[in-house]
């Protein structure tokens, strides 16, 4: 039986926005309601596009469930899944990846680096427009960037952290100046929506709300609080749009979201584990799955308290039941890791094995260390993940199983995603990361990395990014990017719970594709 916390004031140090939960009910009344299911994968989750995805709707329109709604659609702001499905119907990005991890030609046409990989050359394709009808030059690539990197606030700036300087060397050329060799730097500008500067310029406020891209769809309305509605840009450099017109509903309920397949209202959607098996017996809704690139990790603040200490944090990652919450949960549709880096990702470490549930030895640890039941305060988003509310309260169920005192905290999934980028999670904290890039480097540099999102430093760790990003042998650049993930695992700095898997709906007879990055790209 997977245990259930019992019931905590929230820390009086965390962000509360009204939505601390507590779950005192037992087993089988708490697994089997309805959960909110909103699958956002971070902020720094990316888009890369160019995924084998096709879809053939009855008509030439096509509705789908965006599981909540962007805060913006600016994308230097928002960088969550919900708005980045957005992004990549109506921006492009200089280079793109397609269906076998290749990066390809997106507003670039070609590229290369210097010997030493600190200099990188663009060429830019020269019949781009934007929806606007003006043209895309190397002035709007280095506005975008620039803009970027001068803003505090943008969380876009998180995947240019590598950039010194760029500039436009004619109309259709870029350079960028790196302050540090970067072997995938032509995957990370895949990460990049590129913005119109004089549109941009003109109202950066309104910018946010009707944004012009040079994608194959632009927005035709935000009708706040219900739907996006984008049409097909018949002006379109690349590869046409598949429908004329595409409406995203924000549907943030997953039991709304599959009423709402069984019945007509939806084309595709996302759905919760609990909802599965009701909409596969519908005759009108094919049941589609897709391991994804996203890992949900169990993250700890050990700057400071009871997580300094390796045998706290080690007690708690032998703590938890990964294979009963994978099957009693999520009936299956995730898989116990035990690292940070998905299995379809670069820099994968077959070598290390999920964590396997030991509750004597973790009870050991915590004696050991002199935990003496200061309350660790575990964070969560309350949307935003599968099954969010009960996967925090198992969590923190098991813990207290094994002798920690644990106060939940639950915040609204925007409030969390800021408190995560500035370091404000007081103490363990569930999320999840999702390199739609498909390189390591993104979430081991950002996680791991010395003054990163995570909490703690290590020498090695940073040694190791140095030299891996700049090794232009990938199959050395694996051994070092795996090497990370095994110090990560022999320190506890994490504790990886599962690698995520997809389920869709989608109306019978689409012929329609899921991508492993969660993205909807329809062209």
């Amino acid at each position: 039986m997977i245990p259930t916390a019992s019931p905590h004031l929230p820390h009086p140090n965390s962000t509360d926005s009204g939505d601390t939960v507590s779950h005192p009910h037992p087993l089988p009344r708490w697994i089997l309601a309805p959960a909110a299911l909103a699958v956002s994968a971070l902020a720094l989750s990316g888009c890369t596009g160019g995924f084998e995805q096709t879809a053939t709707a009855k008509d030439d329109s096509i509705v789908v469930a965006l599981t909540g709604e962007p805060s913006s659609l600016d994308p230097l702001f928002d960088t969550n899944l919900n708005a980045l499905n957005i992004f990549y119907d109506v921006f492009n990005q200089l280079t793109t990846i397609d269906d076998k991890g290749n990066v390809v030609p997106s507003l670039a046409t070609e590229w290369s680096a210097d010997e030493a990989l600190t200099t990188w050359t663009f060429t830019l394709r020269d019949d781009a427009t934007f929806q606007d009808g003006s043209p895309v030059t190397a002035s709007d690539v280095v506005f975008t960037y620039e803009t970027t990197m001068a803003n505090p606030q943008a969380n876009l700036a998180g995947y240019m952290t590598t950039i010194d300087s760029v500039e436009a060397t004619s109309d259709t050329e870029v350079v960028f100046h790196l302050n540090t060799p970067y072997a995938p730097f032509d995957r990370q500008v895949t990460l990049v929506p590129i913005l119109p500067k004089a549109v941009y310029e003109a109202d950066p406020k309104g910018f946010a709300s009707a944004p012009i891209g040079s994608g194959p769809y632009e927005v035709e309305k935000w009708q706040k609080g219900d739907s996006i509605v984008l049409t097909r840009n018949d002006d379109y450099f690349g590869e046409a749009g598949d429908y004329e017109r595409i409406e995203f509903r924000f549907v943030l309920d997953e039991t709304t979201r599959a009423n709402s397949l069984q019945s007509g209202d939806l084309d595709i959607a996302l759905l919760g584990a609990s909802q599965v098996e009701a909409v596969r017996r519908a005759d009108n809704v094919d049941i589609v799955d897709q391991q994804s690139n996203r890992v949900l990790y169990l993250g700890f603040n050990g700057s400071a308290g009871p997580l300094a200490d390796q045998d706290v944090r080690k007690a708690a990652d032998l703590a938890i039941d990964r294979t009963a919450i994978s099957d009693d949960l999520m009936n299956g549709a995730v898989e116990p890791t035990g690292q940070l880096v998905a299995k379809v990702t670069f820099g994968y470490n077959d070598a290390i094995p999920a964590t396997t549930y030991d509750p004597e030895a973790a009870t050991e640890l915590l004696e050991k260390s002199g935990y003496d039941g200061t309350p660790i305060v575990l964070s969560y988003p309350t949307t935003g993940l599968p099954q969010i509310d009960q996967l925090a309260q198992a969590t923190a169920g098991y813990l207290e199983k094994v002798g920690f005192t644990v106060d939940l905290d639950g915040q609204e999934a925007g409030t969390y995603s800021s408190n995560w980028f500035a370091g404000q999670l007081p103490g363990a904290f569930i999320y999840a990361f999702a390199p739609s890039v498909m390189d390591a480097d993104l979430p081991l540099g950002m996680l791991t990395r010395t003054g990163g999102q995570g909490y703690f430093s290590n020498s090695e760790i940073d040694d190791l990014l140095v030299k891996e990003i700049a090794e232009p042998d990938a199959d050395t650049r694996a051994e070092m990017l795996g090497r990370i993930s095994e110090i990560v695992a022999e320190n506890t700095y994490y504790s990886p719970l599962f690698i995520d898997t997809y389920t869709y709906g989608s109306a019978a007879g689409l012929s329609w594709t899921p991508r492993p990055d969660g993205f909807f790209i329809f062209n």
